[in-house]
């Protein structure tokens, strides 16, 4: 199990570290939480003691607060222990005996915490806090647990637009980050002041994600995910669209996040809040969403097909709104094209996975549906379901997915929530396929002769994809001639 300490700052976004508490204890990380006293305004040591479970220090020198069930201290030698009783109360009087004589439990607790932690998160980190630890001050029990700690931390500010501004801030900023200090910088909207900025500090999710790319320790390369329903105008007010919500492909966005993966977001219309800390670009049609994916996808190792597009667009979109009346209204379709099919053979050595909504029929015939859909579209991998099942449906938090790859594996993951079941797909991602070999003609060393025999007639051409410059085909050698054999 992963440890984290979580330090607590005096700002009022102290109260966001409840929800970051219950998301940690949730994701199965051990939190011990360390707070100044000013933190102590905004939110109390024991609703941050009950949600971890553990005693939660505040003074450098006091007893900690709540529950210390099950509680060991050792010191460094091993022969000093103290093991205290369940209780939810303070710790008021309990020492260490033993080595060079009895000491206060609390005073090394926050020491002992560093020590068992690995990774120390900061939220909120006010100001005060950064300036005091960029420049070695340790006056209470977080910045004396921060300047005694070798593991890494993670700043999460939060302050006045002006503050956070201030060349000073910034100053600090650069120099924990010189350090190796990471940050999650914080978010713009309105502040507590009433001012409109930035200087709010990222959300638990958001934050939760961070925490988790730290704790893996790797960067799993770009992830490009599409989401939503496209909207196919008929005029201004009026278009054609689907119940899609958004939300498996947010889900897809969240996990890739969570994992490591540094992740865009191209989504048509949505109805769920988009997840923090990945870049978002918004489009409404198929149109759109093609040319955007068009424009990007080469960039990505892992594409996800999560959008529900529009099989159909109206013909023509009228640029005023049509009247209403009681009089029937004819609007001719014409197929949209299908995106995923269009970037066959454009992704060797890259990922792509595909999204395939199959009902009707028996559960051996959509899988069938379902496989030659993965072979017609050249995925790596397609998830197979069902949105018409009670359990799966359009807006909801769970689905049934079958995951079928290109190699002829199938797996059923049952009924997962969306994220666990986005967590589930990636973590079981095949290897890329290898990039076709380029047929090479021409010696690639001075005086190496040609492993192929050229063919005037038809060259063999390669498969592999360019994603601009001239075509790597081959040429012809001149008519009446020969080729010219390499310089010696």
């Amino acid at each position: 199990m992963a440890r984290v300490v979580l330090g607590v700052a005096g700002s009022i976004a102290a109260y966001k570290s409840a929800e970051l508490v219950r998301l940690f204890t949730k994701a199965g990380i051990e939190v011990t939480v360390v707070m100044t006293r000013a933190a102590t305004e905004f939110i109390t040591p024991l609703t941050l003691a009950t949600l971890s479970n553990r005693p939660v220090t505040v003074e450098q020198f006091g007893p900690p607060v709540g529950p210390t069930a099950g509680w060991e201290l050792s010191d460094s030698s091993g022969g000093a222990v103290l093991r205290v009783a369940e209780s939810d109360r303070p710790m008021e009087s309990a020492t260490v005996v033993g080595g060079e004589g009895p000491r206060s439990a609390s005073g090394i607790e926050h020491i002992r915490a560093t020590r068992e932690a690995d990774l120390i998160v900061v939220a909120p980190a006010t100001a005060n806090l950064l300036g005091k630890v960029a420049n070695g001050i340790c006056d209470d029990a977080l910045s004396t647990t921060l300047l005694a700690s070798t593991v890494p931390v993670l700043f999460c500010p939060a302050m006045n637009t002006r503050m956070w501004e201030h060349p000073a801030v910034r100053a600090n900023v650069r120099q924990l980050m010189e350090r190796g200090a990471q940050f999650v910088d914080p978010g713009t909207g309105e502040l507590a002041c009433g001012e409109y900025g930035a200087g709010r500090m990222a959300e638990p999710e958001e934050i939760l994600g961070a925490v988790r790319r730290l704790l893996s320790g790797v960067r799993r390369g770009r992830l490009l995910v599409t989401a939503g329903g496209t909207e196919e105008p008929i005029d201004p007010v009026r278009c054609i669209s689907n119940r899609s919500s958004g939300k498996m492909g947010f889900a897809v966005a969240e996990a890739g996040r969570d994992l490591g993966y540094d992740v865009t977001v191209i989504h048509a219309a949505t109805s769920t809040p988009p997840p923090s800390g990945v870049t978002l670009l918004p489009v409404r049609t198929a149109e759109e969403m093609g040319n955007a994916l068009h424009h990007l996808h080469a960039d990505f190792d892992l594409l996800v097909m999560a959008a529900a597009v529009a099989d159909y667009r109206p013909r023509r979109a009228h640029a005023v709104k049509l009247p209403s009346g009681e009089a029937s209204m004819r609007v001719d379709l014409v197929p949209n094209p299908d995106l995923l099919a269009s970037l066959r053979g454009q992704r060797e050595g890259k990922l792509t996975v595909g999204f395939a909504l199959e009902w009707g029929g028996t559960p051996r015939e959509r899988v069938a549906r379902a496989r030659r859909k993965l072979q017609e579209k050249g995925c790596d991998l397609i998830a197979l379901n069902n949105p018409l099942e009670s359990d799966s449906q359009f807006g909801g938090d769970t689905n049934r997915i079958t995951l079928l790859y290109a190699d002829g594996r199938t797996r059923e993951l049952g009924l997962l929530s969306k994220y666990d079941a986005a967590r589930a797909l990636l973590d079981g991602l095949p290897a890329p396929r290898p990039i076709a070999p380029v047929l090479s003609l021409v010696p690639t060393t001075a005086g190496a002769k040609p492993k192929t025999k050229p063919s005037t007639k038809n060259p063999r051409r390669t498969a592999t994809p360019r994603r601009s410059g001239p075509s790597a085909n081959p040429q012809k050698p001149p008519r009446g001639g020969s080729r010219k054999k390499a310089p010696r």
